[in-house]
């Protein structure tokens, strides 16, 4: 775990700080949202102001862009600019495909490395939204 000192970069000021990305389960209702929306308009690349009406408040239109750091869901293949791999959000919404909840980033190198991988299930707060199978109940879609 990074240290809790703040170091900054003597050139520019910049914090060179590893920084610490947590999922949480407002990003994965978030992803649900998005999937869907990708389903009905039968797309799977989007502008993100195509689906900023799907996430709810400041903080999960800002983390929305961690996405890409979390087991290959999401993909960013420009400025602003989406996509989803289908198959495996459907993998992870379904309990067959776990992902980690914890990456950690160096700024400086861009290196990520990803910490306790996990099943949609096994995210804090998410459990209410499975039925026994530990897949997502259609009616909350």
């Amino acid at each position: 775990m990074p240290s809790l000192n703040k170091k900054r970069c003597p050139t520019c000021g910049r914090s060179i700080n590893s920084r610490v990305i947590t999922l949480f389960d407002g990003m994965v209702m978030s992803l649900i949202r998005v999937y869907i929306w990708c389903k009905q308009n039968n797309v799977h690349e989007f502008a993100r102001k195509d689906i900023k009406h799907l996430l709810k408040g400041a903080n999960e239109i800002a983390r929305f862009g961690d996405w890409v750091m979390f087991g290959g869901l999401v993909y960013k293949y420009s400025k602003g600019h989406y996509g989803l791999n289908l198959g495996r959000c459907r993998e992870f919404f379904s309990g067959k495909r776990a992902i980690a909840s914890v990456a950690v980033k160096n700024p400086i190198t861009g290196e990520i490395i990803y910490k306790e991988a996990k099943f949609i299930g096994e995210i804090k707060n998410i459990r209410e939204f499975l039925d026994k199978n530990g897949q997502f109940i259609s009616e909350y879609m």
